[in-house]
């Protein structure tokens, strides 16, 4: 049985926004399992293991709920209210059984079959709505500010009541493998997982999405000189993703979502001006949707240096594929040119036409191009990952261990790696203005990434153990925003999506670590760690508009610090933890 609790105060705070616009989070949540283990023989034993989770995870305005929002957009501040709220439950019931027989001269060699069964059963209540009460466009409204030119204050606004839905789905998988060794020299592992799911939806009868794959799975290890010192290793498999509510969750009724508007402020005549209004519209569900999985392919060699110490290489290969994502099969765009003084180029964008911009039709579906039925998606959706792993590793002898690897990898693709690019909720794939320039490096694109970490046992039989890792920044994009279309003002890529990255991140983590025996079938340890012991500070994420009213990287020298950019993340500083660990 697990219960924790986490609260926190001036969530979301940053350097462009004020105390009072942060928000507070409470999120206690409880875990109970069990596990159990039939030994039925030395050659087949059985295991279970069942869990329950429930917890909540809410976000409160610290300046409560009555206040609204207001972004300063001369000076890239959110003042006075978070400007929303955010309201999740969450439960799980899940099983695993699986049946373990190990078979000796069978079938042209020994073999250990693995037969088994997941269940999970899970459920999610999301509400989200803005803040703000008795002004004068109503509650639940977000402002804009700016003053210049004919503005004093008033810019834009947006209106949203927020949604509440109530999600659940059902997995069912099944697996059998083989772990087989062919002859003394050569093992090969065949394996092969049925994966079934089932979404559903309060107040909807019946299965709202549903899918169904297989995924195989072969690999083999060759003792290349027939003395255990090389061994040459392959592997090709596929990986189904998890299941999650957020690929049907626009699936809830549509009463559960409010519309969404949005007004601009006319100087001249002194009022805001209903720019748009989207009215929820039910989504659909392509009948033929396939579950989202990733292509894996590796193959490596492994050479013993000396006693308990060796040497590998590998490469990686990845591919995601049945990437999902929304299209609006009411939309329609027409090329227009926006023009960006900063960089003094013209780029083409995409102006939704006045008789489509309030009518919607979104299908969720697997991504792809399709000049009829998805004339907007203007690039292949895709996305890939390479690398190559060089790894020295020094097993536990003589009281020390060490693991040092070096990665060179390069993600790439135009659909992007952040969690959220490939469910239901991600951006609307039939907006044209996301296919400019989106093919390139991904967010997640460590290109070099060092990791040692070891163990040394001192006297009196403390351990220390230490974690140092280098690895390159996350991958990011200038951008620019143009003037009003009719759908709003767009943010599109300047450039190449990725085309530069943060700095590399240096972080050493050290713990000390104490066991004592007690009553001899008890045990206490005594920790102590230390997480980022040179308190690196490096710039995780900063301004990446250039030019627009949304500007938050400047080129004119008003902003001295890190290169113009308004600063958004740094590392996690220095932090140090005690700690107790009972054993028994």
């Amino acid at each position: 049985f697990q219960r924790t609790k986490y609260q926190g105060t001036n969530r979301g705070a940053g350097s462009t926004v004020s105390p009072e616009a942060t928000v507070t989070q409470d999120s206690p949540d409880w875990l109970v399992g069990f596990n159990l283990t039939k030994i039925f023989s030395s050659k087949t034993f059985f295991d279970m293991k069942t869990n329950y989770f429930e917890g909540i995870y809410y976000l409160d305005p610290e300046a409560g709920y009555d206040a609204y929002r207001h972004f300063d957009l001369n000076d890239n501040m959110r003042y006075f209210s978070s400007g929303y709220y955010f309201w999740a439950d969450r439960a799980r019931f899940g099983t695993n059984v699986s049946l373990t027989h190990y078979a000796e001269d069978f079938l042209a060699g020994s073999h250990e079959f693995k037969f088994g069964a997941e269940f999970e059963r899970s459920f999610a209540r999301s509400r989200y709505g803005y803040t703000g009460t008795g002004g004068e466009l109503g509650d639940h409204v977000k402002y804009w500010d700016y003053s210049g030119g004919p503005y004093t204050g008033p810019y834009l606004a947006y209106q949203y009541a927020g949604y509440d839905t109530n999600t659940r789905y059902t997995r069912l998988e099944a697996f059998i493998q083989d772990n087989w060794q062919v002859t003394k020299r050569l093992n090969v592992s065949l394996g092969a997982r049925l994966s079934q799911n089932w979404g559903d939806v309060k107040g909807v009868s019946g299965t709202v999405y549903r899918t169904n794959r297989i995924a195989p799975r072969l690999g083999f290890t060759f003792d290349v000189l027939g003395d255990k010192s090389t061994i040459l290793k392959g592997h090709y498999g596929q990986f189904t993703e998890a299941m999650l509510t957020a690929y049907h969750d626009r699936m809830n009724p549509i009463g559960n979502f409010n519309d969404y508007v949005g007004y601009y402020y006319d100087p001249g005549a002194e009022e805001w001006v209903e720019m748009f209004r989207i009215t929820p519209t039910p989504y659909q569900m392509d009948p033929n949707i396939k579950h989202p999985y990733m292509d894996q392919f590796t193959i490596g060699i492994e050479r013993e240096l000396f006693k308990d110490t060796s040497f590998g290489v590998t490469y990686i290969n990845r591919k995601w594929k049945d990437l999902i994502g929304r299209y609006d099969m009411a939309a329609d765009y027409t090329a227009v040119e926006a023009y960006s003084s900063v960089l003094d180029r013209t780029f083409t964008v995409y102006q939704r036409t006045d008789e489509t911009l309030e009518t919607v039709a979104m299908l969720i579906t697997n991504q792809k191009m399709d000049a009829e039925r998805f004339p907007w998606i203007l690039a292949k959706p895709y996305r890939s990952y390479q690398g190559l792993e060089v790894l020295f590793n020094k097993r536990f002898s003589n009281r020390w261990q060490l693991l040092a690897s070096y990665v060179y990898g390069r993600a790439k693709g135009t659909v992007d790696n952040s969690f959220g690019s490939d469910i239901g909720w991600s951006g609307d794939r039939s907006d044209p203005n996301v296919w400019i320039n989106a093919e390139g490096n991904l967010t997640s694109d460590p290109t070099h990434m060092i990791k040692v970490q070891g163990t040394y046992v001192l006297p009196l039989d403390i351990n220390f153990n230490f974690y140092f890792r280098a690895i390159t920044g996350d991958a990011w994009t200038t951008q620019f925003e143009t003037q009003r279309l009719n759908q709003g003002r767009v943010v599109i890529f300047a450039e190449d999506r990725g085309s530069n990255h943060y700095p590399i991140r240096k972080t050493l983590d050290l713990r000390l670590e104490k066991t004592f025996t007690l009553a001899k079938k008890y045990r206490l340890g005594l920790m102590v760690d230390v997480f980022n012991v040179f308190n690196d500070a490096t710039v995780n994420q900063w301004g990446t508009v250039i030019d627009g009213v949304s500007t938050d990287w400047y080129t004119d020298g008003s902003y001295p610090s890190t290169s113009g950019h308004d600063l958004y993340g740094i590392s996690t500083p220095r932090q140090a933890r005690v700690g107790i660990r009972v054993i028994f």
